[in-house]
C-alpha cells in the first residue's frame, strides 16, 4: 500500500510541475487554455492532498496493529501459564474481573518466544527478536534504575493477596505501556517480595520494561540478574537470549556472540536456537565477527 500511495504522490508531483511549466508557457496563449491548466492544477493538488491522508491513516492503522499483537502475546503468555498451573483460563478478549490480568510465572519456552501475527518488530519469530514487548524506542527514555532487590526475608508474615495484587499492577502497567511504572513496581515487588513464586517472571519483565525503553545497561543487569538468582526458571532461556540482545544492542559484539551462541548449545532445535541464529547471522552481514 505504501508503494502505491508514493507512488501516486509521486506521479501527482510530477504532473503538477509540468502543469506549472505550461501554465507559464500559456500565459500569453488562449485565456481558455490557461484557466482549463489552472482547474488541472487544483485537482491534482486535491489528489496530493487526499494521497497523504491516506497515507496518514495507514501509518495510523499500523502503529495500532502493532499495540494490538503485542497485547495478544502478553494475553498469550499468560493464559500458556495459567495452563501450566492448571487454573482456569480465561478467553482471549474477556475483561478479567479484579487484578488477575498478568500473567504468571512458568511459561514454556516456545510460549513465551512465539508472539502472533507480526513482533515485533523485532517482535515476531521471522522478525527475530521474540520476545519483545516491542521494538525499542528511537530514543532513551528517563526510566532510571532504583537499586537491585534485597533479598531478605520479609518481618511480617506475607499475604498472598497482597503479593498476587502487587505483581498484577506491575504487569498491567507494563501491558498499557507505562514502561517507567512498570520497571518502578516490579523492582518494588522483588524487594518486598524476593522469593515470590512470581520473582522469577517479575525480574524478566523488568528487563523487559528497560529493554523497550533502551536502557541497555540497567536490562542487561536485570536480565542476567535472572540467570544468576533464578537458573532453573522457565523464563531463563529467555532472558539468555535477551542477555545476547542487549550485548548487540551495547555493540559488545563478543559477549553478544556468546551469549546467543550459548542458546544454541543448550536449546537446539528451538525458537530460541532459531532466534540467536538469526541475530549471529545479522552479525557476521555487518562485519562483527
Amino acid at each position: 500500500m505504501f508503494s502505491r500511495v508514493s507512488h501516486k504522490v509521486l506521479m501527482a508531483s510530477f504532473a503538477l510541475a509540468i502543469a506549472f511549466s505550461h501554465s507559464t508557457a500559456a500565459q500569453d496563449a488562449d485565456p481558455s487554455v490557461t484557466a482549463n491548466l489552472v482547474l488541472q492544477v487544483q485537482e491534482l493538488q486535491d489528489e496530493v492532498r487526499m494521497l497523504r491522508g491516506r497515507l496518514e491513516e495507514a501509518n495510523t492503522e499500523i502503529e495500532n496493529l502493532k499495540r494490538r499483537q503485542r497485547d495478544q502475546y502478553l494475553d498469550l503468555d499468560q493464559r500458556i501459564s495459567d495452563l501450566r498451573n492448571g487454573q482456569p483460563v480465561q478467553p482471549a478478549g474477556a475483561v478479567p474481573s479484579g487484578a488477575a490480568i498478568a500473567a504468571q510465572p512458568g511459561t514454556t519456552q516456545e510460549g513465551a518466544t512465539q508472539e502472533p501475527g507480526v513482533s515485533p518488530p523485532e517482535p515476531s519469530a521471522a522478525a527475530g527478536d521474540v520476545p519483545d514487548v516491542r521494538p525499542p524506542m528511537e530514543t532513551e527514555s528517563a526510566v532510571a534504575g532504583i537499586g537491585q532487590p534485597q533479598v531478605e526475608s520479609q518481618a511480617a508474615p506475607v499475604s498472598a493477596e497482597d503479593e498476587k495484587a502487587a505483581y498484577d499492577r506491575a504487569f498491567q502497567a507494563l501491558k498499557e505501556l507505562r514502561y517507567a511504572d512498570a520497571a518502578e513496581e516490579f523492582q518494588s515487588f522483588l524487594t518486598q517480595y524476593p522469593n515470590s513464586e512470581f520473582a522469577d517472571n517479575a525480574q524478566y519483565w523488568l528487563g523487559e520494561s528497560y529493554y523497550v525503553t533502551r536502557n541497555y545497561d540497567i536490562a542487561l543487569t536485570a536480565f542476567q540478574g535472572l540467570l544468576d538468582r533464578f537458573p532453573d526458571s522457565a523464563k531463563a532461556p529467555d532472558a539468555l537470549l535477551k542477555v545476547g540482545y542487549t550485548h548487540y544492542e551495547l555493540e559488545q559484539w563478543d559477549s553478544a556472540r556468546a551469549a546467543l551462541t550459548q542458546v544454541q548449545e543448550l536449546y537446539p532445535d528451538s525458537t530460541l536456537s532459531r532466534l540467536a541464529e538469526n541475530r549471529l547471522r545479522s552479525m557476521r552481514m555487518e562485519g562483527h565477527y
